[in-house]
């Protein structure tokens, strides 16, 4: 397997929240009347899962392929975070955590149920699971993150998004107060930010380092007169 590269890892954590959304976006208006065929609302309490429903639309393919790309994604980056790690106990918690969020993706990738108009399938079954496996690895990835970061002077401040998963607690039983599936958005969005806000600070990292060293370097001596 080649080297993943602060750098790599860190762009992989920045573009994958803004990567997915954007699909997820661009599907929806692609399937509105789709979706409202079947019942669905944006600002209605339905049984139509969103935005799982899009992958049974016309348009189902190009949602596959977000979330197998944004499974990869995070794995991409997952390989260059657990580098930053300083306690090996919580390290391989955040490493599993994070790793189940492309396991999760990657099942998610299949298209789920659409109740109550279809009996549970075993496809469907497995994109349920793939749900609970991106669920549990916000809860386990960011907070063990944020302890396997202890010691590490770079990411002073930044291991505090440790506490993202009781935001997403917060949002997940109150729906934020927003009608229908606003506050289900809300949560994914929130969610996949933390993606984003780590990938950034990786990245960021990455350009630190190589400005140093390049300060670092002798400075080329001015060439003689002949």
């Amino acid at each position: 397997m080649p080297h993943i590269t602060r750098r790599t890892a860190g762009l992989a954590g920045l573009v994958l929240a803004p990567f997915w959304i954007a699909i997820v976006i661009l599907v929806t208006s692609l399937e509105w009347d789709y979706l409202h065929s079947l019942g669905w609302s944006l600002t209605t309490e339905t049984e139509v899962n969103y935005p799982s429903a899009t992958l049974r639309g016309d348009f189902g393919l190009v949602q596959t392929l977000s979330f197998v790309i944004t499974g990869l994604l995070g794995g991409v980056f997952t390989v260059g975070l657990r580098r930053e790690f300083r306690h090996w106990i919580s390290g391989w918690v955040a490493t599993a955590g994070l790793g189940l969020f492309s396991v999760g993706m990657l099942l998610s990738a299949v298209p789920g149920d659409l109740p109550p108009y279809e009996p549970a399938s075993w496809h469907g079954t497995m994109h349920d699971f793939g749900f609970m496996c991106f669920v549990l690895s916000m809860l386990v990835g960011y907070s063990a993150s944020g302890l396997a970061l202890r010691g590490n002077p770079a990411w002073r401040g930044w291991r505090l998004l440790g506490w993202t998963p009781l935001v997403l607690a917060a949002v997940a039983f109150t729906n934020a107060g927003l009608p229908g599936d606003l506050g289900f958005c809300l949560f994914l969005a929130l969610g996949l930010s933390w993606y984003t806000v780590m990938g950034g600070r990786l990245f960021a990292l990455d350009r630190e380092t190589n400005a140093h060293r390049r300060s670092q370097l002798p400075e080329a001596a001015a060439p003689g007169l002949l």
